[in-house]
């Protein structure tokens, strides 16, 4: 009887310890949430000014960044001289946005590429953030980068 009556009272002490998750968790959980942006990509009208090349971009925001994502639209050429790309992300929130990392592996046979702009669309804030860049991403051309970091214009 005594086993059975400890048991019992380890039990009820177990159940009555506080599971609500801390203040630092809370905000890994807050953190954690995934919002969508649309992402505007215009390319150059210069010679030679489009990528086959793969690109990424990376968010930096007010409560933190993203992971860097490929923007890759399935059976399209992306990112060709004159041509404006939408892509529609799902990211963690980093909040209102300040800069973008975007590049590219230098892969393909035209790997260079001219970047006019970056346009990034908060869609659940619907806050629009635009980013110029007007140079070249390319290894054999301007000062021979292929990453940049934009702020916000």
């Amino acid at each position: 009887m005594k086993v059975v009556l400890a048991s019992l009272m380890l039990l009820l002490a177990f159940i009555a310890i506080d599971c609500s998750p801390s203040a630092e968790e809370e905000k890994t959980v807050v953190a954690a949430k995934r919002v969508g942006y649309t992402v505007i990509v215009e390319t150059g009208t210069r010679k030679k000014a489009g990528t086959s090349a793969k690109v990424f971009i990376q968010l930096f925001g007010s409560k933190g960044r993203s992971s860097e994502i490929v923007l890759n639209t399935k059976g399209r050429n992306d990112f060709e001289r004159g041509k404006i790309d939408t892509f529609r992300i799902r990211t963690n929130d980093v909040g209102n946005i300040s800069k973008i990392r975007i590049r590219h592996d230098n892969t393909g046979l035209y790997a260079g590429w001219f970047l006019n702009k970056v346009t990034v669309i908060d869609t659940g804030r619907n806050t629009v953030y635009e980013f110029r860049c007007y140079q070249w991403l390319a290894k054999d051309a301007g000062d021979r980068k292929i990453s940049r970091e934009l702020s916000v214009s």
